[in-house]
């Protein structure tokens, strides 16, 4: 049953911190455990969390503001689950940060935190709606009015947190690897079973999940190790077993990440390499329980133009954002349209596509001043000789062409670099382009332009870097599995790092990125 958390708000007055020296007293109130307190622990809205719970009247829930804080706190510090529960239960500042005053107030077993984590996971998995990016949401649009923050301008910090997809791939392709190998020797026969039982026995103890989650270092020597396994059995068992179900997933598992790179033929064992994330299928085997499960991370595999497409209305309503600036992965049609219609200006530091050929000394499209219509289609274009000119359709369908004035043309200084040809029948020079050619070109000269102003891009980079700081920094090592888990992770990092805090000297070791705020 489900009940909202305000012990909080009303503390016992014989309590663990009242009985600290005024000197301790008052450090623990400065640190960053009240600024967590105050600032984010106290606007956890945790009735979004009540459809998780039974509505039959039964013993209340443990706090969701608590697990929802010690999830933040776990992806903030990069803890593993037993550091983070040994923190909850002995690390004061940890519990005044919760909203605990007194030392075994409150405590849980891991257990709750397990079930809590599997509750929102199967509600995203069968609603779509992430509990903890609604989260962030609610959080940060009420730490933004109080703080009455400018957020007309908003700059993308996606690409540090690209770096975690190689290594969330490999670690599920263990799993698969080894989860496959499970299924078929622990549905075989029995004989089957006490023949590979030794080489079987580091990944019998518990699931596969449980087995990745127990790995540390480097991930590809356990990978080769189960290759070399999986190829021994589906070697010594395709005589017997090839047309037996369980038999064709351990193979098809195989096929899809190892492949034999060496087979002198003398008798020696193979050399088995392990395949490159980029080579796998979209359609590779993700689950041996469920051959239909395909390779989807959306996050990984998704164009940056539908992130953007997707995000920017969102954005728009809750902080009124004027102006995106992006890396040129953003750019496109779409995106284009997108910030048009939401009347967003759109900066970029690069533009997608090759760029024009610096040898070619004829004046490029970039360098023309274009007009487009509401469809985005060229309606106007003046030329570096400041001849202005309609642009007309062409006969084919997203083709146009701007006809200018020859005899003006033969006066401009920039005649012989002209990308405009003179016609033979009529006194004009005609420029033909097609939609996105002209949509390219107006693009990169108002990069050209906004270049001059400076880019404030480049400091979102230290934001985004913060983010994954507790996995690793640029390794980015999630103790997680799974698309699902990997994405609740970083959702409460990034609420890590947007608490703010008016202190003006940031110890080093505090694992996130502190920016000092002026509050109004």
């Amino acid at each position: 049953m489900f009940r909202e958390n305000t012990d909080h708000l009303q503390t016992e007055f014989f309590n663990t911190v009242e009985g600290l020296p005024e000197k301790e007293k008052k450090r623990l109130a400065d640190s960053w455990a009240q600024s967590f307190y105050s600032e984010l622990f106290c606007r956890i809205d945790e009735a979004p969390f009540a459809k998780l719970y039974s509505e039959i009247l039964s013993r209340p829930n443990t706090p969701v503001n608590i697990l929802a804080g010690v999830e933040i706190l776990k992806a903030g510090y990069g803890w593993w689950d037993e550091e983070l529960y040994e923190a909850f239960l002995f690390n004061l500042q940890v519990r005044y940060a919760l909203g605990l005053r007194t030392l075994g107030e409150g405590n849980f077993d891991l257990r709750t935190l397990y079930n809590f984590r599997a509750r929102v996971s199967i509600h995203m998995q069968e609603s779509g709606e992430n509990l903890y990016d609604r989260l962030f949401s609610q959080v940060t649009d009420e730490q933004l009015e109080v703080m009455k923050l400018n957020t007309g301008t908003e700059e993308d910090g996606l690409d540090p947190c690209r770096e975690q997809y190689q290594e969330i791939q490999q670690a599920a392709a263990i799993g698969r690897s080894v989860a496959a190998g499970v299924v078929h020797v622990g549905r075989g026969r029995r004989g089957e079973k006490r023949r590979y039982r030794d080489d079987f026995s580091p990944y019998n103890k518990g699931t596969s999940g449980q087995y990745c989650y127990r790995l540390k270092g480097d991930l590809g020597s356990h990978f080769s190790a189960i290759g070399e396994l999986m190829h021994k059995l589906v070697e010594a068992l395709k005589t017997k077993f090839k047309e037996h179900k369980n038999y064709q997933v351990l193979n098809r598992v195989f096929a899809e990440h190892f492949e034999i790179k060496y087979d002198s033929g003398d008798g020696e064992d193979p050399k088995i390499g392990v395949k490159e994330g980029k080579s796998l299928s979209a359609s590779s085997m993700q689950s041996p329980d469920d051959l239909e499960a395909t390779f989807r991370i959306a996050p990984n595999v998704t164009d940056d133009q539908s992130l953007l497409v997707s995000g920017v209305s969102d954005l728009k309503d809750r902080t009124g954002v004027e102006t995106v600036w992006t890396d040129g992965g953003y750019t496109g049609p779409a995106a284009e349209k997108v910030m048009r219609d939401q009347e967003v200006e759109h900066r970029t530091t690069a533009i997608r596509g090759d760029k024009p050929s610096s040898s070619d000394d004829r004046l490029k499209l970039e360098e023309f001043e274009w007009e487009t219509d509401e469809e985005d289609k060229p309606a106007k274009v003046v030329c570096p000789g400041d001849q202005e000119v309609e642009v007309t359709a062409g006969r084919k369908d997203g083709r146009f062409a701007a006809e200018f004035d020859d005899e003006h043309c033969a006066a401009c200084p920039f005649s012989d670099r002209c990308p405009a040809e003179a016609l033979k029948r009529r006194a004009v020079r005609v420029l033909r382009i097609n939609t996105r050619a002209a949509q390219v070109a107006k693009v990169r000269k108002e990069q050209k332009r906004n270049r001059k102003e400076g880019n404030i891009r480049t400091a979102v980079e230290a934001t985004g870097r913060s983010v994954i700081h507790p996995f690793g920094g640029h390794l980015c090592k999630l103790p997680v599995r799974g698309i699902i888990r990997n994405t609740q992770m970083i959702t409460c990092s990034a609420m890590m790092v947007n608490l703010p805090t008016d202190l003006e000297v940031h110890s080093l070791s505090t694992p996130w990125m502190c920016a000092k705020v002026l509050k109004s």
